[in-house]
């Protein structure tokens, strides 16, 4: 076999017992003889057969029933020779002593048997309970789905050595690579048993892995139509509205036939740059969320103070929509300043469109202990906190917005989808929660520059 187990040489407790058992069963009862021999004077016979008995009792427990039954012969054959009457002949005088041996041989015999069927028995017990222990734990690795092919060689390899099998020799099961085999010469039906368990578990393992692979295609899969979806239902309109404003508005200009005023020519321009602004911002959403999805974000942190990023992040905005509190003695925070504004951007952008007129919306920043805080106040409607993560999915609007229909103004419904990902991106934690009053309160934690002072 090619695989885990052919570097381990069979080496089973069983062996050493055996030979252990050997050495009581031929040197122990000539030693006892000798032992006995310096105590004549002092032992009968009663207490040579005694201790003879209990020579065969620990052959029995050591080495099992054939080296007990040689022991026992052994001892039978030495206590007539030498400690029986007439020593040193194989004869024997009194008919008491040799009903004395033959008692002796009978019981030694049942003993000895009685003990190594004992000891099976113990040692079958002991196999079954180490049995039920490795499959629990197989058990419990599948349910919790910790289960791979790799942790069941780990926990079948563990199982042999606790059984004093540094390995066996097994053939490989082609199925499952050879991690798990399938029977051997070597095996016991207790290890068949359980390599029969493992092999089934694996063959799962496989399936399942399997199935998982296919799920995660049909996912990817069913993300790629709804994205596709979603992008053509975005040309459709979200796309072509601010395209088509752009191209009236260029046509009335262009028109030789028209006479525009001064204030209808600075409209028509203002028409055209909100469009475009828009269309720009539909674009950079779309990029930025494909960027995201593809794992293309690879964010550049440095030490950077915020007033680089927040003031940049709502100068497109309203001045009348949105006030800014930024003091001057805020740490350096350590972030990528382009991704943390396009961040900023989004929420701000969405807080304005959410806030009512006369009261616009409100970015603050605070220095915590590990994290300066960007927090964006709104004054809308709020958000029902059971909606407030599907606010997150891309090309989903939910409360008043989701009302005014899927073509409102306020674009595709991608704009916090992409700020929660970059916010992941460089490491920042965007919260949310309700407004006092009213409204909905973004925060951005930023982590501070480990570096840098207060």
């Amino acid at each position: 076999m090619q695989g885990p187990f052919r570097q381990f040489a069979p080496t089973r407790l069983a062996t050493r017992r055996v030979v252990g058992g050997w050495l009581l069963a031929v040197v122990g009862p000539p030693m006892l003889t000798w032992l006995l021999l310096q105590n004549r004077d002092d032992l009968g016979l009663a207490s040579d057969l005694m201790m003879f008995f209990t020579l065969v009792v620990a052959t029995a427990l050591v080495g099992g029933l054939v080296p007990s039954l040689v022991c026992a012969l052994a001892s039978a054959s030495l206590l007539n020779y030498y400690f029986t009457r007439p020593t040193g002949t194989w004869w024997i005088s009194d008919p008491e002593n040799v009903l004395a041996l033959v008692v002796f041989a009978l019981v030694a015999t049942a003993v000895a048997s009685v003990v190594d069927l004992a000891e099976r028995r113990s040692r079958q017990a002991r196999e079954a309970q180490a049995e039920a222990a490795v499959l629990s734990e197989l058990s419990r690795a599948v349910l919790a789905g910790e289960a791979s092919r790799d942790r069941l060689r780990d926990v079948l390899l563990r199982h042999f050595r606790e059984q004093g099998r540094a390995a066996v020799a097994l053939p490989e099961a082609a199925d499952i690579g050879g991690v798990v085999p399938l029977d051997g010469p070597s095996l016991s039906p207790a290890d068949l048993r359980i390599v029969a368990a493992f092999d089934a578990q694996a063959r799962l393992i496989l399936e399942r892995q399997e199935l998982r692979e296919v799920s995660q295609r049909a996912r990817e899969l069913e993300q790629v139509d709804a994205l596709r979806t979603a992008l053509l239902t975005a040309a459709s309109h979200d796309l072509r509205t601010p395209l088509a404003a752009i191209r009236a508005a260029v046509d009335v200009l262009h028109a030789h036939d028209v006479t525009l005023s001064v204030e209808d020519r600075e409209a028509m321009t203002l028409a055209v740059a909100e469009a475009t602004a828009r269309l720009e911002h539909i674009v950079d959403d779309l990029l930025d969320l494909s960027r995201l999805q593809m794992g293309a974000v690879e964010p550049q942190l440095r030490p950077t103070e915020l007033v680089e990023v927040v003031l940049p992040a709502v100068d497109g905005l309203p001045a009348d929509r949105i006030a800014v509190d930024l003091p001057d003695d805020l740490p350096l925070v350590m972030t990528d300043a382009g991704l943390l504004e396009r961040v900023v951007a989004n929420i701000a952008a969405n807080a304005v469109r959410h806030s009512p007129p006369g009261r616009p919306a409100r970015v603050e920043v605070r220095a915590g202990d590990d994290v300066v805080v960007v927090r964006v106040v709104d004054h809308g409607t709020g958000v029902a906190p059971e909606e407030r993560e599907r606010m997150f999915q891309p090309f989903q609007r939910v409360g008043a917005e989701a009302a005014r229909g899927p073509h409102r103004a306020g674009g595709m419904g991608l704009g916090l989808a992409v700020a929660r990902g970059l916010a992941d991106a460089v490491g920042a934690r965007l919260r949310v929660e309700e407004t006092p009053g009213g409204g909905l309160t973004m925060s951005i934690d930023v982590p501070r520059d480990g570096t840098a002072s207060p």
